[in-house]
């Protein structure tokens, strides 16, 4: 049964004080909506950073890493599942491979691509059946979770944020494949073009 328009004009006035035309109300509930919308991102945002501060893996592990699934008491007594990074013995000494080319050789991302390309047996790609591409080789020199950090919130609408927006935990909740010095040792630097040999 749908009410009349005069009466919901009338309940509408009554019920907050003043008369509203259509065009108000769809504003004044669209308003609402938007509130409900900023506050359930919110929300959800900073659930997603306890988790991350507290160590857990968010998403698909890292090439190089597995997740292990554990079961996690909350202080209200429910569990939860959640994953932690654990190395995959053969895709990790991959990494380490890379970052070893990258700060001690100082080899290009297309470089260290090709090489990899040269054995996909002993360094198989993060895609199975593909082959790997100097963007591919960037995106895990740029990867702090190989230092055995947790890290969320590096890019805003699909661009990089400042470091100091990032969320991160701790150091070492999982197990470093490659120590801060190297990391940073493989990081570009401007003005600076590796070897590509």
């Amino acid at each position: 049964m749908t009410c009349p328009r005069w009466l919901s004009k009338l309940w509408t006035t009554l019920w907050t004080g003043r008369s509203l035309v259509g065009s108000e109300v769809q504003s004044r509930d669209e308003q609402l909506l938007d509130a409900q919308h900023a506050e359930t991102t919110r929300r959800a945002r900073a659930a997603m950073a306890e988790v991350v501060r507290a160590g857990y893996q968010l998403g698909p592990p890292p090439y190089g890493y597995r997740a292990l699934r554990i079961r996690v008491t909350e202080p209200a007594g429910r569990g939860k599942l959640r994953a932690v990074l654990v190395p995959d013995w053969q895709t990790a000494a991959v990494v380490k491979q890379i970052f070893r080319w990258r700060a001690d050789d100082g080899l290009a991302f297309v470089a260290i691509a090709v090489r990899l390309n040269g054995d996909l047996r002993q360094y198989p790609p993060p895609v199975p059946g593909g082959r790997w591409t100097a963007k591919a080789v960037q995106r895990i020199v740029a990867n702090v979770k190989y230092t055995g950090r947790q890290v969320w919130a590096r890019t805003v609408a699909g661009r990089p944020a400042p470091v100091e927006q990032w969320v991160t935990s701790a150091p070492k909740v999982h197990e470093p494949l490659v120590d801060e010095r190297v990391f940073q040792r493989a990081q570009p630097r401007t003005g600076d073009e590796p070897r590509c040999a």
